[in-house]
């Protein structure tokens, strides 16, 4: 069973569900591989085996002599970049898995919910985007066909229909499940069972819901992150990166409970709408199997959509000194004199980061419950 993603619906929440209940899975005729990032990528791009060269393409040896060999019920690999995948790519995929009888699961959520992760995501890995070009940009894509980043990048994520086409003509329609995430406040396992519904694990085994789920940002910190990476941006030396990635946005992630979050204004909130309906059309299209309900992606956005935050110079202030206590952390040399305005705040996070990229993370990482990903 392949659990494709899409990115931003529960992938994290599920993963760690099937790592934290490798043992009881087991005992009920699942097989949950290790490492199964890794061994995918080098599926993918790679020669596995157990004589190869490199850690990634013998640990993808081992995860195909796993699978192929496993008696049990089947083997159930998550990983959201499987639905990146081309058609060939995805035949390639399947090729390694000669023997194999392969089912996918593809996980979808309103957009309401994906469009502020997703900017989020950007936020982490360099973009320069800011919060209303991005909605914007998804709105003029659907609205006008206009082709633009924030499109290209949400497209990228989330265009289930190409998800669809992808697996449905690798697999047939009729081994292709849709689960819909529930929306906002619902019971934090009904995700789980429907998955489990879609995979055939089990509805009778227990599993405790507290597990590590993709920690947010508030909206003030992903501000922070995007203005550092305007003025990173064409000069970062190597590393720069991983810093902030394993150091600057894990400690932002702190401040999340007193920060106001990532918000869809009204016309942000039509965009979500409009999407859910492409999805819900695609989904109907394909003809596959649905666990949950559609009307999880609703189409008609809410009467009483809140205006969105716009970040105030002391909110980016109040990131910025705790994006500062973790670089003076690694070593790195602040300004003669702290900034009192939050461009000279981020300029000198910019220049902190510049020094200390390359530095070794492994300590930083731990110390943040963080491994290498």
């Amino acid at each position: 069973m392949l659990h494709i993603g899409a990115m931003k619906t529960g992938t994290t929440f599920l993963q760690q569900l099937l790592a934290d209940h490798r043992t009881a899975l087991a005992e009920h005729g699942f097989r949950v591989p290790r490492d199964q990032a890794l061994a995918l990528r080098g599926v993918l791009d790679g020669t596995p085996g157990p004589d190869a060269t490199t850690r990634r393409d013998r640990v993808a040896g081992r995860f195909l002599r796993e699978v192929q060999e496993y008696d049990g019920r089947g083997s159930v690999v998550s990983w959201e970049f499987l639905s990146f995948l081309d058609p060939s790519q995805a035949r390639r995929l399947l090729d390694a898995l000669a023997g194999v009888e392969v089912d996918v699961v593809l996980t979808v959520r309103d957009a309401a919910r994906t469009m502020p992760a997703q900017w989020q995501t950007t936020c982490r890995n360099g973009t320069t985007l800011p919060w209303p070009r991005f909605a914007r940009g998804i709105g003029a894509w659907l609205d006008e066909g206009r082709d633009n980043r924030a499109a290209r990048l949400f497209r990228r994520t989330q265009g289930v229909s190409q998800m669809l086409d992808v697996w449905t003509g690798a697999v047939g329609r009729d081994r292709v499940r849709v689960v819909t995430v529930p929306r906002s406040g619902a019971d934090p396992l009904l995700l789980w069972r429907r998955f489990a519904e879609a995979t055939g694990i089990d509805s009778d085994l227990a599993v405790d819901p507290d597990v590590r789920r993709n920690p947010s940002l508030g909206h003030p910190s992903c501000e922070l992150l995007r203005l550092i990476n305007v003025v990173l941006a064409g000069t970062a030396p190597a590393g720069s990166e991983q810093v902030i990635r394993a150091v600057v946005a894990p400690d932002l992630e702190t401040r999340a409970g007193s920060e106001p979050p990532v918000r869809l204004d009204r016309r942000g909130r039509e965009v979500a709408a409009a999407w859910n309906g492409l999805v819900r059309d695609a989904v109907t299209s394909a003809g596959v199997a649905v666990i949950g309900d559609l009307d999880d992606l609703p189409v008609a956005p809410p009467p009483d959509a809140e205006d969105a935050h716009r970040p105030s110079p002391a909110e980016l202030l109040a990131a910025a000194e705790t994006a500062r206590a973790g670089l003076l952390g690694l070593g790195a040399t602040p300004a003669a004199s702290t900034p009192t305005d939050f461009d000279g705040a981020v300029d000198e996070l910019a220049a902190m980061i510049r020094e200390v990229a390359g530095v070794d993370l492994t300590e930083a990482r731990r110390a943040r419950g963080r491994g290498r990903r």
